[in-house]
């Protein structure tokens, strides 16, 4: 595929009116959109103010700055947006979508099936032709329309989904959140025993099969009403099949012990990842050194042979220590992105466990209250190169143009160490 690329900001608005192949929109550190189609030639991908214009008559791959706001008009084929933290709308996708790791999304219709995993904020489709699968999403989950079977899961907001197939729920209902979830054909809600939820059956299939630690019924009846705890959360259900709603008891005298293992747990996943990232950042720094190291005598023999007077040199340091700057700004933005995410994933999954663990202590009048926090481990900073590093690389990788344009090396090795002084 072929490219082209324009300069925006950390956060411009992309409006993709039109693609008639395939689509894939994935987020970067990089005030910068870029474009990669097998129709790149026809393709338009204009700057309007911090708007960026793109239509594509042919497959389409963009990166896009992490922050970006992005608009899909209509797309001919499937469609894939990831890593995405600004706000995502998207008209029509005559194929199928996946959506993962996006802050919010607003979608018309769907004539393919549809995959969502980890939306931070709100989602709301409203219409599937095929099927769906929905996981994490943190805000409110509306699925208007799904034509075909529905699976849902670990949600933290207000839901309200429906489906002409056959559905599958499973969540833990947090207090005040409301849940209205309807299938035409059979449903399948799972749920903990710990959630304080009223839940309000209504199967035109006349048979509602309920099944809890302490009972084990089945009605064949229409309606129905159940009241787990105080009832804080409500859920309704409605199928024009079968209902099949189930919870499994826990062993809350064992909730002490539990909670011990949570905090360690949770406090040494949390060591665990910052450690990890650590190394990964020395590892790839050690790899970028060692790139460097290798290039260095080659360098050194053509900067040798090419007389460059020392005002252009001067000039040479310069862009290049800018050029410098701005990849240290590059990684470090990247390093407090990822700390943010991993904060983000953590801090649901201790909501969810202090939501059960506040149930485990209803239905334990003698346990004590707990609460349980973890710390984060300071941020990793890349480390300093060692003096004299970076002005070294600097002046070698613009020196490597001054070599292109004498022909001295070719277009692949300036290509080549241009990369590896860039870090790519």
């Amino acid at each position: 595929m072929d490219q082209k690329s324009v300069a925006t900001s950390q956060a411009p608005g992309v409006d993709i009116q039109s693609v008639q192949g395939s689509l894939q929109v994935k987020g970067w550190d990089r005030p910068e959109v870029q474009l990669r189609s097998n129709a790149v030639d026809t393709a338009v991908l204009e700057k309007q103010n911090d708007q960026i214009l793109v239509r594509c008559q042919g497959d389409c791959v963009l990166r896009v700055p992490l922050e970006a706001s992005v608009h899909a008009g209509t797309v001919q084929g499937n469609a894939s947006f990831k890593m995405l933290e600004g706000k995502l709308e998207i008209g029509k996708v005559h194929g199928s979508l996946e959506m993962r790791d996006i802050d919010t999304a607003q979608v018309g219709s769907v004539q393919g099936n549809l995959l969502v995993k980890q939306v931070s904020n709100d989602l709301g489709v409203e219409q599937v032709q095929g099927s769906a699968i929905a996981r994490d999403v943190q805000g409110k989950c509306t699925l208007q329309k799904v034509s075909g079977n529905l699976d849902l899961g670990d949600t933290e907001g207000d839901v309200v989904a429906a489906a002409q197939g056959n559905t599958r729920v499973e969540l833990c209902p947090l207090a005040g959140k409301n849940y209205t979830i309807s299938a035409t054909g059979d449903l399948q809600c799972l749920v903990p025993p710990d959630a304080s939820l009223r839940v309000d059956f209504h199967s035109r299939g006349r048979r509602i099969r309920i099944r809890r630690p302490e009972e084990k019924i089945t009605l064949a009846e229409d309606v129905h009403q159940l009241v787990l705890g105080k009832g804080e959360a409500h859920m309704s259900l409605n199928a024009g099949g079968s209902i099949l709603f189930a919870c499994q008891e826990a062993d809350w005298a064992e909730m002490e012990d539990i909670q011990d293992e949570l905090d360690e747990a949770f406090t040494e996943f949390s060591e665990e990842v910052g450690q990890r990232v650590t190394d990964q950042v020395d590892v790839q720094i050690e790899t970028q050194m060692e790139i460097l190291s290798q290039h260095l005598s080659k360098l050194e023999a053509l900067v040798g042979k090419s007389g460059m007077p020392e005002e252009e040199a001067e000039r040479v340091l310069r862009r290049a220590r800018e050029a410098s700057e701005r990849a240290s700004r590059r990684a470090q933005e990247r390093m407090r992105r990822a700390q943010i995410k991993l904060e983000r994933k953590l801090g649901a999954a201790q909501r969810k466990a202090e939501h059960k663990m506040k149930a485990g202590e209803r239905h334990s009048p003698t346990s004590t209250r707990q609460t349980w926090k973890f710390e984060w481990p300071t941020p990793p900073v890349p480390p300093t190169p060692p003096a004299g590093t970076e002005a070294v690389s600097d002046a070698e990788r613009l020196m490597i143009l001054q070599m292109l344009e004498q022909k001295k090396i070719t277009l692949a090795e300036a290509e080549q160490l241009l990369a590896a002084l860039e870090g790519k």
